[in-house]
C-alpha cells in the first residue's frame, strides 16, 4: 500500500502576538526603521511631482526602484547576502505579477458592478440612480466618505485573497523558497478572519487620514506621512506572519 501523506496540522494566527513581535521589531531596531520609514517618504513625495502619475514613462524607473527598495528590505530582515540580488529579484517577478493582475482584474469588476443592472433590463429604474451615482464618483472627482467606507469594506474581505496570501509568497520568492500561491493558501488556511481584521487595521486608518486630508485642505502632508507609516508597518507585520507559518513553525 502507497505510504499516506503526513497533513501539516493547521496553524491558527494569533493576531495580537503578531503585532507585538511587529512592535518589539520597531523598538529594537529603530535607526533601521527609521531610515525605512524616511526613504519610504522620499519615495512617495516623490511620485507625487511625476507628472500624470502612473501613466507617465518615467513612473516606471520609480516603480522599478521602490520594487528594489523593498526587495532590500526583506533580504536585510532575513540578513541574506547580498541584500540585493538579481536572481532572486527576477523570481520574485511570478508572484509580484500574478498579484497585480488579479487585483486589476478585481478593480475593473468592482468599477463595472454598478452597471449590471442596467445590462439585467433595469435600465428604466436604475438610470437615474447610476447617472447620480456616476456624477458622484466621476464627474466631481470626489467621493463622499460612505462610498469609500463601502469601498474599503469590500477590498477589505477580499485582502486575504487579493493582497495578504500573495504578498507571503513575494516573501517566500525573495527567500528563495517556494512561492505557490496553492502551498500559500494551505499553509495559511483557516485564518480568514484573522487576515480580515488585520486588512482593516491596516487600511482604514488610511482612509480616516485621507479623508482628514482633503477635508482640512493638508494637500497630501497628513495622508502621506500616515500612509508611509503604515505600509512600512505593514511589510514588518507580514514579516512576522510569515516567521509564524514558515520560521517558527
Amino acid at each position: 500500500m502507497p505510504k499516506l501523506k503526513n497533513k501539516q496540522p493547521q496553524l491558527e494566527m494569533n493576531l495580537t502576538h503578531i503585532l507585538r513581535e511587529s512592535m518589539n521589531y520597531i523598538r529594537f531596531n529603530k535607526k533601521f526603521c527609521c531610515c525605512i520609514f524616511v526613504i519610504n517618504m522620499v519615495f512617495m513625495l516623490t511620485f507625487r511631482i511625476i507628472p500624470s502619475g502612473i501613466s507617465n514613462p518615467v513612473s516606471l524607473i520609480w516603480v522599478v526602484a521602490y520594487y528594489v527598495f523593498w526587495s532590500f528590505f526583506y533580504r536585510y530582515y532575513y540578513r541574506l547576502t547580498p541584500y540585493i540580488d538579481a536572481k532572486k529579484l527576477v523570481g520574485s517577478l511570478s508572484p509580484s505579477v500574478k498579484a497585480v493582475i488579479l487585483m486589476a482584474l478585481v478593480a475593473v469588476a468592482i468599477i463595472f458592478l454598478p452597471m449590471i443592472p442596467l445590462f439585467l433590463g433595469y435600465k428604466n429604474l436604475y438610470l437615474d440612480f447610476y447617472e447620480q451615482y456616476l456624477v458622484l464618483t466621476v464627474s466631481n472627482g470626489w467621493r463622499p466618505f460612505a462610498y469609500q467606507l463601502v469601498l474599503y469594506g469590500l477590498f477589505t474581505l477580499l485582502m486575504p485573497a487579493l493582497f495578504c496570501k500573495p504578498y507571503l509568497a513575494w516573501i517566500a520568492s525573495l527567500r528563495g523558497r517556494n512561492a505557490s500561491f496553492s502551498k500559500i493558501s494551505d499553509r495559511t488556511k483557516g485564518n480568514y478572519i484573522q487576515f480580515v481584521a488585520l486588512s482593516a487595521l491596516l487600511i482604514f486608518p488610511e482612509l480616516v487620514a485621507d479623508h482628514l486630508d482633503n477635508a482640512w485642505r493638508a494637500q497630501g502632508w497628513i495622508a502621506y506621512p500616515i500612509g508611509t507609516l503604515l505600509f512600512m508597518l505593514t511589510n514588518i507585520i507580514f514579516a512576522k506572519i510569515y516567521d509564524f507559518f514558515y520560521i517558527e513553525n
